[in-house]
This record gives C-alpha cells, structure tokens and sequence, in this order.
C-alpha cells in the first residue's frame, strides 16, 4: 500500500523547493564543464595511487558534482570528519578536502598491516593524534592526486596547510558563497568510504575561462594522468622465469621404458646455453654456472626476440 502524503506535506516539500529554488536564484554562476572532467579524472587517478599506500586495491567513483553553498555542505556534514585545507598561489583562496570517518580509519588500519574485519569502521567520539597523523598523510595524496589532474587547465600547486575536525576552524570561506562540490565513493578492502572536495567559486576565477570551456577530448601530454601510476604498478611487478637447457624429441615407445637408473642423452655440449622463457617466450640466452656458495646460476649473454629465437631452432633429436 503506497503511502499517502497529506495536503499539509504536500504544502511543506513545495515551500522547500520553492525557497531552494529562489535561495539558488541569488547565485549568479556559470556550470564549469570541465570539473568534470577533472572529477571522473581524480577518481581514477586515487584508483591507482591508494593501492601504493594501504596496499589493496581500490575502487573510486565520482558519484556526484553538485553547486551548493558553504553553509549547505557544513550542514550535510558527518560526524566525526577529517577536513584538509589547501592552499595554492594560483587560487584566490583554499580549497578543502573532507575525509569521513570509514575512510580514515579503513586507511590506517591498511598503512598499519591489518585486514579490516567485519563492519565498516566508524569512529563517534573524535580522531586521536595518530589517526590525524595518518589522514594528514591521506589528505596529502590526494592533494596530490587532485593537483596532478587540475593541471588539465592550468599550473596548480596545492600545499596542505593544516588538518582540522571542526568545520568552523577549516572554513574556506563565507557561508553564503558558492562552491562547487565532488563527492567520490572510494572502498577498500570491503569497506566503503567518501571523500568530497570542496572548490569555492570564487577561488576558481583565474582558471574560470578554461574550466568553462566544453571539453573535446584529443592527445596531449596530461589526457591520460594514469599512465605513470600503472607504468609503477608494471613496474612493480613480478614474473616467472624459466631456464630451459635444450629441448629434445623422443618417441614415445622410448619414454614408456624408462626406469629410474636410466641415462638420458640430451645431444648438447658441456658449455651449451640455456634459454630463459617468460610466459613460453624465449627472452634470453644464458651460460650455466655456479656462485660461491655452490648454487646453479645462469649469466646473461644475449637478448632475444621471437624472431631469433625461431632462427636458432631447436634440436629435434
């Protein structure tokens, strides 16, 4: 049975469109297009950095970008919070970052080794000094992160000045004015949390022109910020490597028969190379030898491409 909203409701959510409606009239702005951009950009970049940092992988979504005044978004607030304030030479004012709860706490416990059980976190009595000192380094990459994408419109350098809990004290600017708000879903480990990044308008004006352009897409130097993050990630990584000393054909008739005690002739030489595969494909050739200690080794002594590999052939006895 649908629930039936009563003529006084009615009258009361209409009032409140309607003072939305004219509270927002009082604004004169223009929507600045390329946010975005910069929004679903930073998402995918803190996709990539975090994991350098806690050591899981992360998802991130830009769920909403949004034109609401100050007093607004200090009202929607969540208890506790983590507020970064940010400076840069090339703004006319700071900008802020806000950290909730879940995602601190997910964060610190992940930078300290654990593996976050059961529930979300969620810290009601306040941040110690430790979990400010870790969301302190959070807060700072993803200033970084958020730097490294506005440079699609511009120069910018964010310092983080200093790291608050009241809102009062990380005040950006004046209630009434106008700011621009990102808010991005971040979950790690199982665990979901939220960061918003708060723009004041007026703090946007010297890069108002280029944000406010409608964004094409084309080549350049910074169209994919990702790049560098995952050639680290490649870089990073680990592969398996096998050292294959020749390789032989036998009949089957002949493998049946052996017995353990049987000699098998391999046709190769005492100083014969070996060949190292990566994923079945041929990288290296190698000479056979031995370290101090005693163990197997084997020294470089040319790379290979396919191509040579299929040269050289292989001995079909």
């Amino acid at each position: 049975m649908s629930d039936q909203i009563s003529p006084e409701e009615l009258s009361s959510r209409n009032s409140e469109l309607l003072d939305e409606i004219i509270r927002m009239s009082d604004f004169s702005f223009e929507r600045l297009p390329m946010l975005d951009i910069i929004g679903e950009r930073l998402a995918d970049s803190l996709a990539l950095a975090l994991p350098n940092m806690t050591g899981t992988l992360c998802e991130a979504e830009l769920t909403q970008l949004d034109y609401l005044p100050m007093s607004q978004i200090n009202d929607a607030l969540s208890d506790p919070v983590l507020l970064a304030v940010c400076s840069s030479h090339q703004l006319y004012g700071p900008i802020l970052l806000v950290l909730d709860s879940p995602l601190v706490l997910t964060a610190l416990e992940l930078m300290l080794g654990g593996t976050p059980r059961g529930a979300t976190p969620h810290n009601t009595e306040g941040f110690t000094a430790i979990e400010r000192g870790f969301g302190k380094r959070l807060a700072g990459l993803i200033a970084q992160e958020l730097q490294r994408n506005m440079a699609l419109v511009g120069d910018i350098e964010l310092d983080l000045d200093r790291i608050e809990t009241d809102p009062d004290a990380a005040s950006v600017t004046q209630p009434a004015n106008l700011c621009v708000r990102m808010q991005i879903a971040l979950a790690q480990a199982g665990h979901s949390g939220a960061l918003e990044v708060i723009l004041p308008y007026d703090a946007l004006e010297p890069l108002r022109p280029k944000l406010g352009r409608i964004h094409f897409g084309g080549p350049g130097e910074d169209a994919s910020p990702w790049r560098e993050q995952l050639a680290s990630q490649i870089e990073r990584a680990t592969v398996e490597l096998e050292a294959v000393l020749t390789d032989i054909r036998l009949p089957i008739q002949d493998i049946m028969g052996w017995a353990p005690g049987d000699t098998v002739n391999l046709w190769i030489e005492e100083d014969h190379e070996a060949t190292v595969l990566c994923a079945e494909t041929a990288m290296f050739r190698a000479a056979l030898g031995k370290r101090n200690n005693g163990n197997t080794a084997i020294r470089i002594t040319e790379t290979l491409t396919p191509e040579e590999e299929t040269s050289h052939g292989c001995n079909d006895h």
